[in-house]
């Protein structure tokens, strides 16, 4: 009896074991399966019997783009897995072993398959879903009012966000208003090129600045203005012109900017050890090789100096920076050097002047650390500026002086004490 009862709770044991993941599993399923319920409402698919060895899954809705796939179905009605065929509308059609899938429509709301197939062709409509969004057509960026300019071309005349534009396209002799004129392009006018010429006729685009251009067209002596529509006048530029000049021997020149941010001088060395250096507000001066600097750099006109290789004795030259264009304005404070305007200082009295000449000596004068850059320096480079003012041949001359003014002095005091105590 024990034997027979151990037997059996053994028994209902490993059944119950063997029963709970079973009943596990069936107590789990409905989740997954209301998932799939609800995933499977959102991609329903409409099924439909192409013939006997073909079916379609079709899918369409207002969330979901329409797509086709097409299965082969065999002779014991099950569906192949692999897809033979897919439509969708970036790929509207595809031919298999003679057999043409096509899903037209396919931007709208309602798409229809069809299936050509021993030229007859079969419709299959997709459930109704949601139009799509008009796509940006190619040729509206270069569309637009289309004139007829003679010679076999047409000018299209645009003017918006691009600014305005005129695109001039060969066409037949007999091109009318309203006739294609999306043909080959001759050339093009903008802000950038306001001028071009075309078999012997000069076009150009005039007020290209302004927010009503006109496109004159010239031709033995004879002018015709086209107007372009309304647009939006060019934003104004505030950097100057560029103003090129020779500043030393060497082919070294610099180019002058103006802008907001104040003077720019990008100067350049071409030939042998050929090098570039910017100078500019922050840093205004060149290295000890040469004299160069920006005077008034703070000011409203600085002007860049320069000297040339040759002694004290060379003068300095200069050339002002373009003005500020009109309208615009500095960023900064503008603030003019002060030359020549401070009261010459008062003569030292003999008591003092061995002392004050002699300080003067023992004070170095802080040069410039900058070497001129040997090879490709990139325009703009930071170089280091020294933050006393500028120094030449002639502050050399002058500190030579100095120097056997001391040595004169020195010189007078100790023979003096030695008659005293001779």
């Amino acid at each position: 009896m024990r034997t027979a009862l151990r037997t059996s709770i053994v028994t209902a044991a490993l059944a119950g074991a063997m029963l709970v993941p079973a009943a596990g599993s069936a107590f789990a399923a409905p989740a997954p399966q209301a998932v799939t319920s609800t995933k499977a409402a959102a991609t329903q698919a409409k099924r439909v019997v192409i013939n006997k060895h073909l079916v379609a899954d079709m899918i369409n809705s207002a969330t979901e783009a329409p797509s086709v796939k097409i299965f082969i179905l065999d002779e014991d009605g099950t569906t192949r897995p692999k897809t033979l065929a897919s439509l969708d509308r970036g790929h509207t059609k595809q031919s298999v072993q003679g057999t043409i899938f096509t899903l037209t429509k396919a931007e709208t709301a309602e798409p229809v398959l069809t299936v050509f197939e021993s030229g007859v062709t079969t419709s299959f409509p997709l459930p109704k879903g949601k139009a799509a969004a008009p796509a940006p057509s190619e040729n509206d960026r270069y569309a637009g009012q289309a004139v007829s300019i003679g010679n076999g071309m047409v000018a299209v005349l645009r003017n918006k966000a691009e600014g305005p534009e005129a695109w001039i396209r060969a066409v037949g002799p007999q091109w009318k208003p309203g006739d294609y004129y999306m043909t080959r392009v001759l050339t093009t006018l903008n802000r950038q090129q306001t001028t071009a010429t075309v078999g012997g006729v000069s076009l150009k685009l005039t007020k290209a600045d302004t927010a009503e251009p006109v496109l004159v067209v010239t031709e033995g002596g004879a002018s015709k203005s086209f107007p372009l529509p309304k647009g939006k006048a060019a934003t104004p530029s505030c950097v100057s012109e560029v103003k090129r000049v020779t500043v030393g021997a060497g082919g070294m020149t610099a180019s002058l900017t103006m802008s907001p941010k104040g003077p720019k001088a990008f100067v350049d060395s071409e030939g042998p050890g050929d090098w570039t250096l910017t100078l500019d507000r922050s840093y205004p001066k060149g290295p000890d090789s040469y004299y160069l600097r920006i005077a008034n750099v703070n000011g409203a006109k600085p002007i860049l100096e320069w000297k040339t290789q040759g002694g004290p004795n060379v003068p300095v030259q200069t050339a002002s920076f373009p003005a500020l264009p009109k309208g615009c304005t500095f960023e900064y404070k503008v603030t003019e050097e002060q030359t020549g305007s401070a009261k010459p200082a008062a003569k030292p009295s003999s008591a003092t002047t061995g002392v004050t000449a002699q300080t003067q000596a023992q004070t170095p004068v802080q040069a410039q650390t900058a070497v001129v850059p040997k090879g490709a320096v990139a325009a703009g480079a930071e170089l280091p500026v020294e933050t006393v003012a500028d120094t030449d041949d002639s502050t050399t001359l002058a500190a030579g002086a100095g120097l056997l003014a001391i040595v004169a002095a020195l010189g007078a005091t100790v023979l003096r004490r030695r008659r005293n105590h001779g």
